[in-house]
């Protein structure tokens, strides 16, 4: 019986199963949600939902209830209900806790790969340079995204349920401060990004954002100061941030003007994204 030489086995068909950006998305996303990371932080960012839900709830009782008639004006006084107050449900009390936690988590995203010498191996597998920026930048800008949302949906829907179309928040407010949101989250994105590309381990990773973070404003701070000039703010994370919500609900005064905050969210998505880039070739796999 004639004995017939071994055939290799069919090769593997590589378009089959998940896109390289949605399985690394998914393992990160995994990691993170393991190291319990968020604890702290959410029942802080829950905290502050209740207060601005109970804020709202004062405002309706001083509209509506005969009890609360007498507070009406004094509500007025404190609570207005104009672009500030609805630029506030992303003001400073959110945001600033919300940078603390993407130092913490997303300070890692590619530092920890620095750390434990893992890019040369996931390069190994069909996996471009920049199929690995778009999924650790993806989840970068995803986590600000998520932290931002609830404070604008839920607000909106208990404002719409309790009193319709004449409740103390805007019934169009979702379209004002979502696309702040999204803009904040690819600010704080693609600062995390760069500043965990550029460290050597998740704790420096967090050194990092938190070094970006609050030396540019202190830098903006002192450059306004000097020259008069409030547009130097605008090399700083903390006062774009601050500004988006501000400009898209038209304030009459916002924390920068259109052009600087344009000008300077581009810069810094720019060059964050650039430094990324660099730090995650694979030629730079290892520090």
């Amino acid at each position: 019986m004639p004995i017939y030489a071994p055939t290799l086995p069919p090769r593997e068909n590589l378009d089959r199963g998940s896109h390289p950006i949605a399985v690394l998305m998914r393992f990160d996303f995994g990691r993170v949600m393991k190291a319990k990371l968020g604890i702290f932080f959410g029942f802080l960012f829950l905290l502050i939902l209740l207060i601005q839900l109970g804020s709202l709830y004062l405002r309706y009782l001083s509209n509506t209830s005969v009890a609360f008639s007498g507070m009406k004006d004094f509500a007025s006084q404190i609570l207005t209900q104009g672009p500030e107050y609805q630029a506030d449900h992303l003001g400073q009390a959110v945001l600033i806790p919300m940078w603390f936690q993407v130092a913490l988590i997303g300070g890692g995203l590619v530092a920890r790969d620095t750390l434990h010498r893992i890019r040369p191996l996931i390069y190994a597998h069909p996996v471009r340079p920049q199929d690995y920026l778009l999924a650790k930048g993806g989840l970068a800008a995803l986590l600000p995204f998520a932290i931002q949302l609830p404070f604008v949906l839920i607000p909106w829907a208990m404002s719409l349920m309790v009193a319709g179309k004449n409740g103390p928040i805007w019934t169009t407010l979702p379209l004002h401060l979502i696309p702040a949101a999204l803009m904040i989250a690819i600010l704080a994105g693609s600062v995390t990004l760069g500043a965990s590309a550029m460290a050597g381990s998740p704790r420096a990773g967090f050194g990092w954002v938190l070094g970006i973070v609050l030396g540019t404003f202190a830098l903006g701070g002192i450059l306004a100061g000097l020259l008069k000039a409030k547009a130097f703010l605008a090399i700083s994370p903390v006062a774009l941030a601050t500004a988006w919500p501000q400009l898209l609900c038209g304030m009459k005064d916002p924390f920068l003007d259109w052009v600087p905050t344009v000008i300077g969210t581009v810069a810094h998505v720019s060059l964050w994204i650039f430094v990324a880039a660099q730090r995650t070739k694979p030629s730079e796999a290892v520090l």
